[in-house]
């Protein structure tokens, strides 16, 4: 009968994956409320800082990160929405001289900022990028707007509240 031997860093390796967790536990111990004043929007685009904020606060609570208060939290998560494009991402050709679209992306810019009210300091300020690539044929623009609220509000979730 064949033995099989495990090597000690497989071992080592697989026992260390999924102790990280994203539960809200990395936060600072004293953060257990946050404020999400509604987004400004400087785009042209109407409705979308609306959409990102209420997007925001529901993953929050339902990622048990955090509670959500209407104002005076532990910490406070800001936005502005800073750009809203969407622009023809590949093209084809049927034949001479004719350009098909087959693919658009739209693209949210919103500059965020995580403060811990607390211990008065910022815990995150930058830039976050969105995108929402829909194909032309067969969705919308607002499929590619809906994707790309999404990604804008992962990132923030990954660079500020899941960061620590």
């Amino acid at each position: 009968m064949k033995r099989f031997r495990v090597p000690a860093i497989l071992v080592a390796f697989l026992c260390g994956c999924g102790v990280y967790t994203f539960n809200g536990s990395t936060l600072p111990a004293h953060l257990k409320t946050v404020d999400i004043p509604l987004f400004a929007n400087q785009s042209l685009m109407p409705g979308v800082a609306d959409d990102i904020t209420s997007m925001l606060s529901t993953k929050i609570v339902s990622m048990n990160l955090l509670r959500i208060a209407s104002s005076g939290g532990d910490a406070t998560i800001r936005g502005k929405v800073t750009d809203y494009s969407n622009t023809p991402r590949t093209y084809g050709t049927t034949g001479a001289r004719q350009v098909t679209i087959a693919e658009y992306v739209v693209t949210i810019r919103v500059d965020v900022e995580f403060v811990d009210n607390k211990a008065n300091s910022p815990l995150y300020k930058g830039t976050v990028t969105g995108l929402g690539v829909y194909n032309f044929q067969t969705q919308t623009e607002t499929d590619g707007r809906k994707t790309a609220e999404t990604d804008v509000v992962d990132q923030i979730l990954q660079k500020s509240v899941q960061s620590w």
